[in-house]
């Protein structure tokens, strides 16, 4: 260590060195809470270390600023604390900001990976596939920042890191603007760097979130080009004011190959006059892809981060009650309607553990606070009143200890069509009142009064779990589009009912249905890339299809942006379960019960996953759950398998016997399936059914789960021949089920044969393949 560093620091200690000035050696402790680990930057705004914090026990980057004056200080602390808003994957999140020993500093996520700038030292020009996968992500770190309000001015390769894992993530939002005040800034002066500043940047005009995507242009040309097209000056000044009197070239010119969509996009995005270029983030990324989001959207397919998600959220538990409804009754939606879109929002928090309305809505007549919190463990429950008078809206909302304390509340006044920029503002305030942050919505959810009636009346609808509604609440959200194109939240929304009406009791004949909700995910895709609920219903649509590792990478993505979306971490779950990924399966389904006790599918799953290592006691207890309540078909065929696993007869004739044909063709397959297990009769027919699957059902998905269920009869029956034959035409479908086909105590006879054996490894190949890296 150098002499004068010596005396910057005062030791208590090797292991205690507490740093009083800016120059940090590895080892020091900062702040009394961030062990130096090393050096990773240093720049005209400060330097950059990673460190270790002792507090939490990770890596973060600690981040020094040569800031001095007073005016600069004001303006670093507001920036700043307007960057924090943003949570998103590929933006840097900004962890704790302060002041130590007359040094100001900020902490943010370490990211492990390299600086694009490096990476294009290094490369030169990328391919247009790796370009769009870059790009693409850039976008949607720009799309985030700029639907909570934040423009990030000084947009550059250096600023831009791609992680290991293949995540790319932009840092340093605010801090440019925040740093110019250094050297007394007004109006009229240059913020930026000058090889990647807008127009109007140099000519001292405001910027705005159309400059920061002329960055985003001049970097798509230099990944595609390896140049950038106004470096020929001699000088940063020549370099800047270049762009006001020339035209870039057509990136062309240097790669004759660059695919013509991307050479456009370049073109517009350096457009002199921002009216000219993409006016969104959004319309950029869709751009970027070619309007296909699978290719870039998500990290690279062999990316850990792009797979796995966390099977944890936050500490505090917090409920979200129906709000009591005081109005017309034609509108007595609204008072759940609010409850969901608000439990969405503060869902988007990584703090929370944020139940679902599922969990909450028995509590609509008794809300003590203190029994919700016995009963579902929640630590804060947020109560209210909502009351409507023609166009206008009054929510009155209270923050509660689970003691019955009151901790806030407050009075919101919106009109109708404001309902989502109301519930942003409650979640804002609910977040402020226990001290964590939550994410800003990308989309200004702007739409007329019928569209959002719609809207929400579709949603409960949904919320009622019942095939048969899902038409409806698909034609009520296409009238709900109609009225408002870019109306974001109605468009997965609409994929969502439209997936559930193609999985109706009646056959889809022609395939209508799954063609429109296959299309109604493409838009959804297209249109609200960055809503949580897109991801989640391009999982549904992949898992039938059998794109389990899209599914999974697409769920993986819903719970980066909403952590306690219940769905998409049971549908995670289902695939780790199937896959033998067992106790991360078991521990997500759990979680998702817990967010969720109402969920039925939870239970049926975590008691099939009971009975396959026979765990009666545990099947039993999740079975109970169920069966007080009318049994549903679901539920009939899980008992049916059960009793078959058992060896239970007496069981087997019982759900028989309770099955109708209430569950449409499926149901009434079920029973003929039932009627073989009990007596052995009409075997011949089962057996030619399961060949004529496809023309009656054509969701590939329930085809697999009813050949298992037929593999099962026939077995218990005896017929290993047509038990094997039928578990070749599922296996030569998209069944991943290795725990099935592993546990199943009805297979245990035909795994000493060599056909089993060879299906049991393409099956296990399938299952791993999901979750490999590379």
């Amino acid at each position: 260590m150098s002499e004068d560093l010596d005396d910057t620091w005062s030791a208590a200690g090797d292991d205690e060195r507490v740093v009083t000035l800016a120059e940090l050696p590895v080892g020091a402790l900062f702040a009394a809470r961030y062990r130096v680990e090393a050096q990773i930057g240093r720049g005209g705004m400060g330097t950059v270390y990673r460190v270790l914090d002792e507090k939490l026990g990770e890596a973060v980057a600690l981040k020094l600023l040569t800031l001095q004056s007073e005016r600069a200080i004001e303006r670093f602390l507001r920036e700043v604390r307007l960057a924090r808003r943003v949570t998103h994957p590929n933006v840097a999140r900004t962890h704790d900001l302060g002041e130590q020993g007359g040094v100001h500093f900020l902490t943010m996520e370490y990211v492990r990976g390299t600086p694009l700038d490096d990476l294009l030292d290094e490369r030169g020009a990328l391919s247009a596939e790796r370009l769009r996968e870059i790009g693409a992500q850039i976008a949607d770190g720009l799309a985030a920042a700029h639907g909570a309000g934040v423009v990030h001015r000084d947009l550059k390769p250096a600023n831009v890191l791609v992680a290991e894992d293949g995540r790319v993530v932009l840092t340093d939002f605010g801090i440019a603007r925040a740093t110019s005040a250094e050297s007394g800034t007004q109006t009229g002066t240059l913020i930026g760097t000058p090889h990647y500043m807008s127009p109007e940047q140099v000519m001292g005009k405001t910027a705005d979130e159309r400059s920061d995507l002329y960055a985003l242009g001049l970097m798509l040309y230099e990944m595609a080009t390896g140049v950038l097209p106004f470096d020929e000056a001699d000088t940063p000044i020549g370099i800047a004011m270049a762009r006001l009197h020339r035209t870039p070239s057509d990136p062309r010119e240097h790669v004759a190959g660059l695919p013509s969509d991307l050479a456009d996009l370049i073109l517009r995005c350096l457009a002199r006059e921002p009216d000219a270029r993409p006016q969104s983030a959004l319309d950029a990324r869709a751009a970027i892809t070619g309007g296909s989001i699978a290719r870039a959207h998500t990290p690279s397919s062999g990316s850990r981060h792009s797979l796995y998600a966390p099977v944890s959220v936050g500490a505090c538990a917090l409920a979200v009650l129906p709000f009591s409804y005081r109005g017309p009754s034609e509108h007595d939606y609204l008072g759940e309607g609010l409850a969901e879109e608000l439990i969405d929002v503060l869902s988007r928090t990584r703090e929370l553990k944020v139940l679902a309305l599922g969990a909450t809505r028995r509590f609509a007549e008794d809300r003590d606070p203190a029994r919700i919190g016995r009963e579902l463990e929640a630590d804060v429950v947020v109560d209210g009143t909502l009351q409507l008078s023609g166009a206008r809206m009054r929510l009155t909302v209270r923050l509660l200890q689970s003691d019955g304390v009151q901790r806030w509340t407050e009075r919101f006044d919106a009109a109708f069509e404001d309902v989502f920029e109301l519930q942003e503002s409650v979640a804002r305030r609910v977040a402020e009142a226990l001290r964590v942050e939550v994410y800003a919505s990308h989309h200004r959810h702007t739409a007329p009064p019928e569209a959002v009636e719609l809207y929400l009346r579709a949603r409960r609808l949904l919320r009622a779990d019942i095939m048969t509604e899902a038409s409806a609440a698909v034609e009520m959200l296409d009238r709900a589009i109609a009225l408002a194109p870019d109306f974001a939240p109605a468009i997965p929304a609409h994929a969502i009912a439209s997936i559930r009406a193609w999985w109706g009791p009646t056959p889809d004949s022609e395939g209508g249905r799954k063609q429109r909700a296959i299309n109604s995910v493409a838009r959804a895709e297209r249109q609200a890339p960055e809503l949580a609920e897109t991801h989640l219903v391009s999982a549904m649509l992949a898992v039938q299809d059998g794109a389990f590792r899209k599914a999974a990478t697409s769920l993986a993505r819903a719970l980066e942006i909403a952590p306690t979306m219940v769905e998409a971490h049971q549908y995670l779950a289902e695939l780790q379960l199937e896959s033998g990924r067992l106790n991360e399966g078991r521990k997500r389904m759990q979680l998702a019960l817990e967010l969720d006790p109402s969920l039925s599918i939870c239970h049926l799953a975590l008691a099939r996953e009971a009975a396959l290592r026979g765990d009666w006691e545990t099947c039993e207890r999740h079975m109970a759950k169920l069966t007080q309540k009318a049994r549903t078909l679901p539920v009939l065929v899980s008992e049916l398998r059960q009793a078959l696993y058992r060896g239970d007869t007496a069981g087997v004739k019982r759900v028989a016997d309770m099955l109708d044909d209430g569950g449409g063709e499926p149901g009434k397959r079920m029973r003929e399936l039932a009627r073989v297990a009990v007596d052995g009769q009409g075997l011949e027919q089962a057996f030619e059914m399961m060949t004529l699957i496809p023309a009656w059902l054509a969701n590939r998905r329930f085809t697999s789960l009813i050949q298992q269920i037929a593999i099962e009869v026939f077995a218990a029956a005896g017929e290993e021949d047509a038990a094997l034959t039928v578990l070749e035409q599922c296996v030569a479908g998209i069944l991943i089920d290795i725990r099935w086909m592993r546990t199943c105590p009805l297979l245990e006879g035909l795994r000493a044969t060599p056909r089993f054996a060879s299906l049991e490894a393409q099956v296990a190949e399938r299952a791993a393949d999901i979750w490999r890296k590379g």
